[in-house]
């Protein structure tokens, strides 16, 4: 729908600015980079104004290309803190962090400066949301949240505050207001996109599979709760009493004893939730289709 258009401003957005060119390079290619990402965050943002503001006003393209500046400067810095992807910014630290801080702060600025009635209350939103997500991530980091309830408080945090702050920032530029039903269903997409994220990355046996680092998820808490035989086997690698782990073992496991069901079975529930809400609103098809895909 949008993400050419808000690839494209993000990008003119940082031209602009008054930075060194080097610097301008860098943030453009950290762009580059993720350029070929759906712009999720952007689109939530404007469909919501759309809806309640019954306009086409352009300026929501900065908008969301602000929000999807927030966004990489998250992903930035959440890949620089696992250290378990190989992107452009993950071999230039030092550079990364300070691009992080001012695509942060470009967006703060960008919201601020925009002819929108209602953007102190957008701002308040950013501000809140912002920093619920950042104290997922810190929960995340500790590797903490063993049980199920524990790790859905943590990405309903940590993934659902920046898919709510998304689709709310649209919505109270339009209406001045926040709106429940859309701060709940935008919240259970975001876990559903987290839970699709933690299946899918057990689905390689690369850097960034959870169980190789020793995190937790859905299908892993799952399986520490089963068998004593696989429980032993991730207690033992968790521990660091072995090092070794069999990756045939434990793919047949995932599968086996229901590991992966479990948490498809949870996000379906929690798709059903968001979809009894989506119903109640008086969105046009496509808004309404493209929010359905969202979780599937």
């Amino acid at each position: 729908m949008y993400q050419k258009s808000i690839v494209k401003k993000m990008k003119d957005l940082v031209l602009f600015e008054n930075f060194d060119k080097s610097f301008k390079t860098t943030i453009i290619n950290y762009v580059n980079e993720k350029s070929d990402s759906q712009m999720i965050f952007g689109h939530l943002c404007i469909i919501h104004y759309q809806e309640f503001a019954q306009d086409n006003n352009p300026e929501i393209i900065t908008i969301a290309a602000a929000i999807e500046l927030i966004i990489l400067s998250l992903d930035i810095i959440d890949d620089l803190q696992d250290n378990d992807a190989d992107y452009l910014w993950c071999h230039e630290p030092a550079f990364a962090m300070n691009a992080t801080l001012a695509m942060i702060f470009l967006a703060i600025k960008l919201i601020n400066e925009s002819t929108f009635r209602h953007k102190q209350v957008a701002l308040s939103i950013l501000n809140d949301f912002s920093l619920k997500s950042i104290n997922g991530q810190y929960l995340d980091l500790i590797n903490s949240c063993k049980f199920e309830e524990s790790y859905i408080r943590m990405i309903s945090l940590k993934s659902g505050s920046l898919t709510t702050l998304s689709s709310l920032l649209g919505t109270v530029l339009a209406l001045g207001e926040n709106e429940p039903r859309v701060a709940e269903y935008s919240n259970y997409i975001g876990v559903i996109q987290q839970i699709k994220n933690d299946i899918e990355d057990l689905n390689i046996w690369n850097k960034k599979n959870d169980l190789l680092n020793k995190k937790f998820s859905l299908p892993i808490i799952f399986l520490f709760e089963q068998s004593e035989e696989h429980s032993k086997i991730l207690t033992d690698y968790y521990s660091g009493a072995t090092t070794y782990l069999d990756n045939q073992i434990i793919e047949e496991a995932l599968m086996n004893t229901g590991a992966i069901h479990y948490a498809i079975a949870l996000k379906n529930i929690f798709k059903l939730s968001a979809l009894d809400l989506i119903e109640t609103m008086s969105f046009s098809k496509e808004s309404m289709q493209y929010l359905k895909n969202l979780m599937e």
